[in-house]
């Protein structure tokens, strides 16, 4: 009896050990922090040579690793699909925008916006090896309601599922939505009244990484709004930029070039990009116009700045609970800067497009008046003059294939990540999901996925993953492919002439010499891959004159009037009235 008793004891204890070894050995895979920024430009960083103050993800370069050939999609939603999944955007049925969806891309599988049931995540992928998940902020992945992130591998979540929002209220931001979708855990929720966006979407991630059950790696992805439009922020913020940006965006800009240069970001051959035709020049800008687009400017770095501040109070959060130094952190952005705006004559914008969206501005109360530039009301914008500073030295912007739409800042620091500095070796959005799964020691076979894992360069063992093999990138028409040194290059119109371009990325990452003609061989064979590419993944080509934003027209149009009937007809009753009460006074006169 006693042999037994000791025996058992032995058994139980030799259990318990082993227990203890597998728990230790659970808690010695890292957190994974993951932190997106909404169109910030290739320079749109302190770390990368913003005028914006960003302390807090500075240190996240200077521990760690700095990308400077870093490739997302031309924009958001594509974007963040092959960030959650690792795959082509095209093959998870996101080519594009739910927004810039033409008749004939609704019916084809490349262009569903809808995730089948079962679509693997990187969030799914992690929680199946015991990970705890967590969302904050945007989402916008396809149709609203359709793939939240409660469906694919998120324990909890708290989201916005749209393009974008107002920072301050439940407001939309363009004709074409006509409420603003957030969700928690899949439940629609309404903002409370003091919401501002940085600010409580890392509150929310806080509170989910204080409810995890301790001892267990977790992985958090903070989806910021900051900087997409309306660019928003407490005016202490924009009032810290005072007098920053009134040397204008003309000076500014040229001054990128050489601090690009001189940070490692860019070869020393590279020439600065030109800008846009429809670009205006500071110096035929009135003093009053002066004034009102610097101030804009100072809205867009004081965001950015209030982003960092309070990223720095989740890295302080973690650094208490003693987790920051076991946490592998990611800092990106989902495309590169906007040159959009809502109400405003610039850029390639219609004057009739203008019109309407400030007839819908007043229904909707927004304004873009100077004083409250950047306060709840107002629907601020840099416009494209301004975006090309935050993406020079690139060219052009978002929703371009061009460098300046697609090269963003990524920075990666923690345990395992031992190169440090500058890496300049290709990187494309998709390599995410790969990395972060060989860092939380996942199995998974690398034709699974895109997209390559960047611990070989994260661990010094390699320059580059890609070498001479290639990636493409499309959406609604702008469309690149990438290979050793070269890309081609096709930018729609407005502000493309929708034809092929080649260029030298290692010497000319500005993408000002056209060199098709001196090397028709290597255009040939990147123009085949190319199509090899668009036939592989499904892509829909667009006819010439065929562009986003005017497919973006077409549909407000459609949309607006049967969303806001009771609008319209006020309207016409109030003319209507006008119109009998001048014809009765002209009778009486």
């Amino acid at each position: 009896m006693k042999l037994r008793l000791i025996t058992l004891l032995l058994t139980t204890l030799l259990s318990s050990y082993a227990l203890a070894e597998m728990t230790e050995a659970k808690e010695t895979r890292p957190n994974i922090l993951l932190v997106v920024f909404d169109d910030i430009g290739f320079m749109g960083l302190g770390a990368y040579g913003s005028d914006a103050k960003t302390p807090n993800i500075d240190t996240i370069a200077e521990k760690g690793a700095q990308f400077s050939s870093f490739h997302t999609a031309s924009m958001c939603g594509p974007s963040r699909a092959m960030l959650m999944t690792g795959q082509d955007s095209h093959h998870v049925g996101m080519s594009t925008l739910v927004e810039v969806l033409s008749p004939e891309m609704e019916s084809h599988p490349s262009y569903s916006m809808e995730w089948k049931e079962g679509q693997k995540t990187l969030a799914g992928r992690l929680k199946e090896v015991g990970y705890q998940t967590f969302v904050s902020g945007k989402w916008g992945i396809g149709r609203t309601g359709k793939n939240l992130p409660h469906k694919f591998g998120f324990d909890r979540s708290y989201v916005l599922d749209a393009t974008g929002a107002s920072n301050y209220r439940e407001a939309p931001y363009m004709p074409l939505y006509k409420t603003v979708s957030w969700f928690e855990d899949g439940e629609p929720v309404s903002l409370p009244d003091d919401f501002y966006s940085s600010r409580d979407l890392v509150n929310k991630m806080i509170s989910y990484v204080d409810e995890a059950t301790p001892n267990k790696p977790f992985f958090g992805f903070l989806s910021l709004q900051a900087v997409h439009i309306p660019v928003q922020v407490p005016k202490e913020y924009t009032d810290k930029y005072n007098g920053v940006f009134d040397r204008g965006w003309d000076e500014m800009r040229k001054e990128r070039l050489p601090k690009a240069i001189e940070l490692g970001l860019v070869p020393e051959s590279t020439k600065l990009a030109d800008v846009h035709e429809s670009h205006r020049e500071w110096d035929e800008l009135n003093d009053q116009e002066k004034a009102y687009w610097a101030r804009m400017m100072q809205v867009n770095a004081g965001m950015t700045e209030a982003a960092d501040y309070h990223i720095g109070r989740l890295f302080k959060h973690l650094e208490s609970k003693g987790m920051m130094e076991s946490t592998i952190v990611i800092v990106t952005s989902d495309n590169g800067a906007d040159s959009s705006t809502v109400g405003l004559q610039t850029g390639a914008a219609k004057p009739i497009h203008v019109a309407a969206a400030k007839f819908w501005m007043k229904t909707e109360n927004w304004d873009l008046d100077y004083e409250n530039l950047g306060q709840p009301g107002s629907l601020a914008a840099i416009g494209p003059e301004w975006a090309s500073v935050s993406a020079a030295p690139l060219n052009r912007y978002k929703f371009n294939s061009s460098e300046g739409g697609q090269r963003v800042p990524l920075m990666i620091s923690g345990p395992g990540v031992t190169d440090t500095g500058i890496l300049s070796g290709r990187a494309h959005v998709s390599d995410l999901v790969p990395t972060l799964l060989q860092y939380a020691n996942v199995q998974y076979s690398p034709d699974e996925f895109y997209g390559r894992s960047l611990h070989p360069m994260l661990t010094g063992e390699r320059q580059d993953v890609w070498g001479q093999d290639s990636y493409g990138f499309e959406a609604s028409g702008n469309s690149a492919l990438y290979k050793g040194k070269w890309k081609i290059v096709r930018v729609k119109k407005p502000y493309g002439d929708e034809q092929w371009h080649l260029y030298d990325l290692s010497l000319d990452p500005g993408e000002t010499t056209n060199l098709v003609a001196q090397n028709t061989v290597t255009f040939q064979e990147m123009l085949n891959e190319y199509q090899s590419y668009s036939k592989r993944v499904g892509i829909i080509e667009l006819k010439v004159g065929e562009n986003l934003m005017r497919q973006l027209v077409i549909n407000s149009v459609k949309k607006w009037p049967a969303d806001n009937w009771p609008k319209l007809l006020g309207l016409v009753l109030l003319i209507a009235g006008i119109v009998y009460g001048i014809k009765r006074l002209r009778r009486r006169a």
